[in-house]
C-alpha cells in the first residue's frame, strides 16, 4: 500500500505533501508568507503527515509562534501518539521559545498524555526542566498529588525532582506530598543527603528539624557518615544539624 498523498493549493499552484519532510519543505519555500493557509488545508491530517517525534520537532521549528499554536491545537488529543515518550517531549520543550506554545502543549496532552508518557522519576525530572514559571506548575497540577506520590519513591528521586524547579514550585511539590510523606522516602544517608542539598534552606531545616538524635545516627552511622552528609550542607543547615544533635545528646 502506497503512502497516502494531501493536496494543498497555495496561489494556483498545487503539491502533495505526504510526510512531515515534505511539509517542511513547502513551508520553507513559503518562507511564512501562507504556513497558516498550508496547515488549515491539512489539519484533518496532520497527525499522519507529522507522524513522530522527530517530524513535530522539524515541523514546529519552522513555524513562527502562533502557527505552533495551531499545530499542537490541531493535533489535539492525537498529540500523545505523535510524542510517543517522555525523552521527546523534553527536547521538543527545550527547543520551544514562546510560554505560550510549551503551555499549550501541556494542556493539550492533559493530565492523561502526560501520564502515560512519564513512567519514571527521570522522565518527570527531564520534563520539568524545560518548562518554566506558571506551566511547570500546570505539570505538577495536571500529574496530580497521587501519581506524583506514586512515582517518587526515595528522597534521592525526590531530589531529582526539585533540581528541576524553582523555589516557588519547589515549595508547592513539597506541599502536596505533604512533609510525612517528605520524611518517609529517607531510607538512607544518601537519601538525606540529596534532599537536603535539593531543598531550599528553610525547607532542609524543616525536614532536618522532623528527625530526633536515634533516627538520625541511623542514617548517619558513625563519623564516616557524618563527614559524607556535611558535604551536602550550608553552613546553616550543619549549623542546625550540630543543634539537633547535641540537644539529643544532652537530653
Amino acid at each position: 500500500m502506497g503512502t497516502v498523498q494531501y493536496s494543498i493549493t497555495i496561489e494556483g499552484e498545487t503539491a502533495l505533501i505526504s510526510t512531515a519532510a515534505e511539509l517542511v519543505v513547502a513551508l520553507d519555500v513559503l518562507q511564512g508568507q501562507h504556513d497558516r493557509l498550508v496547515l488549515q488545508q491539512l489539519q484533518p491530517h496532520l497527525a499522519e503527515i507529522v507522524g513522530d517525534p522527530q517530524g513535530l520537532y522539524t515541523t514546529l521549528k519552522v513555524l513562527a509562534p502562533d502557527d505552533q499554536l495551531y499545530l499542537i491545537d490541531a493535533l489535539g488529543p492525537r498529540l500523545v501518539g505523535v510524542v510517543q515518550r517522555a525523552g521527546a517531549l523534553r527536547d521538543i520543550l527545550a527547543t520551544l521559545a514562546d510560554a505560550r506554545v510549551e503551555e499549550q502543549m501541556v494542556k493539550t496532552l492533559g493530565s492523561d498524555g502526560l501520564e502515560a508518557l512519564i513512567g519514571s522519576v527521570e522522565d518527570l525530572a527531564g520534563v520539568l526542566e524545560w518548562v518554566y514559571g506558571s506551566c511547570d506548575q500546570l505539570v505538577l497540577q495536571l500529574l496530580g498529588t497521587q501519581f506524583l506520590k506514586d512515582i517518587v519513591q526515595s528522597g534521592y528521586e525526590l531530589s531529582l525532582v526539585l533540581h528541576s524547579l524553582d523555589h516557588a514550585r519547589q515549595m508547592e511539590l513539597i506541599e502536596m506530598l505533604g512533609w510525612p510523606r517528605v520524611q518517609s522516602l529517607v531510607h538512607n544517608l544518601r537519601d538525606l543527603a540529596h534532599l537536603l542539598r535539593a531543598l531550599p534552606g528553610e525547607l532542609s531545616t524543616h525536614l532536618l528539624t522532623r528527625f530526633t538524635r536515634d533516627p538520625l545516627w541511623g542514617l548517619i552511622r558513625d563519623d564516616h557518615g557524618l563527614r559524607y552528609l556535611r558535604r551536602y550542607l550550608e553552613a546553616d543547615e550543619a549549623a542546625c544539624l550540630d543543634t539537633l544533635l547535641e540537644e539529643n545528646d544532652a537530653e
